[in-house]
């Protein structure tokens, strides 16, 4: 579940119990519930959000209660007991989701709800491998990075009917996250018909997680459609079968392109028209060192010869994006890393002392540290990169060129050129396209704040446009006036000079990409 309600956030955070605005479940209810003889089923049903809204829709056709029409599931017991004085005569089970068989209960016709929504590292142990049995049940294999909500979706599917619908409030991850593929994989298998309706703005103020309702069922076979509207409050004017009867859209295996028509339709021609290759083709991108306390590892130039600690065990690194303006990353930029991975333990005083000062403060018994032997000994990268990409980006990514020969922190990968690459700097310069800019809307991740993120698998999926011999000879020469337009903060200008020297539609892809770049900056919203 992805919204939150204010008593117990931290410990209902944990569970992924966060509850749902009345215009959703009012929509998702009135969508779903077709007849007063429909069986509804919801999974995770909380203190009853849904179910109150279930109860007003089934009133609509005339049904006073709703014993043998609806059955609620939620594992925790004070939850559980609010559900049923909200729901009487609702069959309510205590129970783990998981630990239902759909053949313990007759078909469902439509399965309504928000599942809860615990990522990977907190879907652990025994519920994470009840979840996946019960996807492989299905004929799904998830991977062990999937959240919890795919694991609901897909066993929520077991449950229906040939006719039978989800109505699910989701995160966004459904359209573009790699382990969210096989659930997408399943849905156009299993249902003719996929509405997913997407939000300019945040719909929950606290949940630091954008969020999709699926409409999904057997009611035509137009395939997948993506409907758009600003917020919650805009759904009382959705006309689903209106939205129905539009051209499907062809999804390809991630379907983020498919918020915006016309802005992923521009993307899919870039797509068919063999104009880029991905970025993963010419080059591997890789994460940067993880130290588990950069605030003790890395120091400025200043407070290492202040600690007068020994040049032998210093490196120069990159610490973050906002260090380097531009597309180069030069020594002036670097701050240096306590390296003494793999090398014998200097006895080198200064050092000691800075050491002992490490572990009196709590530095060695931090996660990163306390599992390294020894503590402060961060592991890097074998070789340094040729440059760097920022992973979390508010207007579009930059390859920043490591001209320091510096390591980085996580907060930048490492960008290792293949040898069929052209030169990195071209390769710099051509990144800062408008095709590129619209590629990491489409192929990243949107969080909290608006910020973009870009995992190593989603930079490497990223479009290049291609760099002949003689194109990289001209934008070698356009470096400098881009990397001034970019360190200025002129992302459109420096666009319109690269696009002109490939010979792009700059309007045409600068519009696609301000498109989606726009509704998730818009998407920021205070609690």
């Amino acid at each position: 579940m992805i919204s939150t309600s204010a008593p117990s956030r931290d410990r209902l955070k944990a569970r992924g119990a966060f509850y749902t605005p009345a215009e959703l479940t009012r929509f998702l209810a009135r969508w779903a519930i077709r007849s007063a003889d429909d069986r509804v089923l919801e999974p995770s049903c909380g203190d009853g959000a849904f179910l109150g809204t279930i109860g007003e829709r089934f009133a609509e056709f005339g049904v006073g209660g709703l014993a043998d029409r609806l059955v609620g599931i939620e594992r925790d017991p004070g939850e559980a007991d609010k559900a049923r004085t909200l729901a009487a005569g609702a069959r309510i089970l205590t129970s783990d989701f998981f630990d239902i068989d759909p053949s313990s209960m007759p078909p469902i016709d439509a399965v309504i709800g928000n599942p809860p929504y615990i990522r990977y590292h907190g879907f652990f142990g025994e519920d994470r491998r009840k979840g996946l049995a019960r996807a492989r049940g299905q004929g799904v294999e998830l991977t062990h990075l999937a959240s919890s909500w795919a694991h609901f979706v897909v066993h929520s599917t077991g449950f229906l009917g040939p006719e039978g619908r989800l109505a699910l409030v989701l995160p966004a991850e459904l359209l573009h996250t790699d382990y969210g593929q096989p659930v997408r994989d399943l849905l156009l298998r299993r249902f003719g018909s996929l509405l997913v309706v997407a939000f300019d703005r945040a719909v929950f103020a606290d949940a630091q997680v954008d969020a999709v309702l699926l409409l999904a069922s057997n009611d035509d076979h137009l395939g997948l459609r993506v409907i758009r509207i600003a917020d919650e409050r805009s759904l009382v004017t959705v006309d689903v079968g209106a939205h129905a009867a539009r051209a499907s859209v062809s999804p390809p295996a991630r379907w983020s392109g498919s918020v915006d028509f016309e802005a992923g339709a521009v993307y899919a021609e870039v797509l068919d028209s063999g104009v880029a290759v991905s970025l993963g083709s010419i080059a591997s991108v890789d994460i940067g060192f993880v130290s588990g306390a950069n605030d003790f590892f890395v120091l400025s130039r200043e407070e290492a010869a202040r600690r007068r600690l020994p040049a032998a065990i210093l490196t120069p690194t990159m610490r973050r994006p906002g260090d380097v303006p531009g597309l180069v990353a030069g020594n002036e930029q670097a701050h240096l890393l306590l390296d003494l991975a793999a090398k014998p333990k200097s006895r080198n005083k200064h050092l000691l002392a800075y050491l002992a000062e490490g572990e009196a403060t709590g530095i060695s018994e931090r996660y990163k540290c306390r599992v390294r032997k020894p503590w402060y000994a961060v592991p890097l990268p074998r070789s340094k990169p040729q440059a760097f990409l920022p992973y979390m980006n508010h207007h579009g990514p930059r390859l920043i060129v490591n001209d320091a020969n510096a390591s980085s922190s996580n907060l930048l990968h490492g960008v290792t050129l293949r040898p069929c690459a052209p030169p990195v700097r071209a390769l710099a310069v051509v990144m800062c396209s408008s095709l590129t800019l619209l590629s990491a809307e489409i192929e990243g991740r949107a969080y909290g704040g608006g910020v973009l993120k870009l995992e190593t698998k989603e930079a490497e999926r990223l479009l290049v446009p291609e760099i002949s011999e003689e194109l990289a000879e001209r934008l070698l020469k356009a470096f400098d006036r881009v990397n001034a337009l970019r360190a200025a903060g002129d992302l459109e200008g420096a666009a319109f000079m690269v696009d002109n020297l490939l010979g792009l539609d700059h309007a045409r892809l600068w519009a696609a990409y301000l498109v989606f770049r726009t509704r998730r900056l818009n998407r920021r919203r205070a609690a």
